[in-house]
């Protein structure tokens, strides 16, 4: 397991490159454990002019300025440091981002890591502020770790996040929030009741199946509001996907599969499933299709008032 930390510089140009100036990172045998090996190197910048606001501020910028060291050797080093390891751990979600535009950048690989623990998000969890992001030195004050170590330099603040880490249980460590959906509302990640399967038709054409009240109106599974779909979208085997939302609770998944028995008639099974990521995975793929709108829909009858009510109102 290796826990990773960058320091970058935007610059003011437009080069559309976060320029790494240093790369630190520690080695442990679990996250949460020990640290086991430390690796931490300065990067000449060659690539932007000037400083942004925050790379000027950085205790190491002197560092970074005085190295004779090019990323493509940074890099190799690294990488020979990793070895083996892929699971890699950080303070926020950017830093790989960054170590992958630079490895593009100048054409260089990067070592495999695998993303497996964001740990601000893991400590905003357990300390009850989910979706914020806590500063480091927040978290170091909170767990009460001594302060003996500038903030924003690498190898000092992967440190400092190792040893948060081992304040956090597995739980927090292993969370993930819920996946969102497009649109508004977000996916209730609260469980619910297995929904019993709906049978729609039979009717004689497919989107006459989609299109069916009973099928496009939905109730909340856990309070029982009722909410409208107005548009299905195609995914494999002859299912369609949605949503629906509710006020309270937020958007749920629907999933209708067609089929077409000896009689020459379509039918429909209707589910709501829970939002695993494979069925969130699914729902995101099929929203790259062309929808079916429904026939019906609240907003097309509230334009057809429209129309009469103008023409009501035109009349002699």
């Amino acid at each position: 397991m290796i826990i990773l930390d960058l320091e970058w510089n935007r610059g003011y140009d437009q080069k559309p490159l976060d320029e790494i100036l240093q790369i630190g990172a520690v080695r442990l045998d679990r996250l949460g454990g020990p640290i086991t090996g430390v690796f931490n190197v300065y990067i000449r910048p060659v690539v932007h002019k000037k400083f942004d606001k925050g790379a000027k501020k950085l205790p190491s910028l002197r560092a970074s300025l005085e190295s004779e060291l090019t990323f493509s050797a940074a890099m190799a080093a690294f990488r020979d440091w990793c070895g083996g390891d892929t699971e890699c751990a950080a303070w926020g979600p950017g830093d790989l981002d960054a170590l992958e535009q630079n490895g593009s950048y100048w054409d260089v690989p990067i070592p495999p890591l695998r993303p497996v623990c964001d740990v601000q998000r893991a400590f905003s969890h357990q300390a009850g502020a989910e979706g914020q992001q806590i500063a480091l030195w927040r978290a170091v004050e909170y767990c009460r770790i001594p302060d003996i170590f500038d903030y924003h330099d690498a190898l000092s603040d992967v440190v400092y996040t190792a040893m948060v880490a081992q304040f956090l249980t597995d739980e927090a460590l292993s969370w993930e929030p819920p996946p969102r959906l497009p649109g508004k509302g977000k996916l209730c990640d609260r469980p619910f009741p297995d929904q019993p399967q709906r049978k729609i038709g039979p009717l004689p054409d497919p989107m006459q199946v989609l299109d069916a009240p009973r099928a496009r109106l939905r109730a909340c599974p856990l309070c029982g509001k009722r909410s409208w779909i107005t548009s299905w979208y195609p995914g494999n085997d002859q299912e369609y996907l949605s949503s629906f939302c509710c006020e309270e609770h937020g958007r749920f998944l629907c999933s209708m599969t067609l089929s077409q028995p000896e009689d020459g008639l379509w039918q429909g099974r209707l589910t709501i499933p829970a939002a695993t990521r494979e069925r969130v995975w699914d729902y995101k793929t099929a929203l790259c299709r062309t929808p079916h709108l429904c026939k019906g829909s609240s907003k097309k009858r509230h334009r057809r008032r429209s129309r009469c009510w103008g023409h009501r109102r035109g009349r002699p």
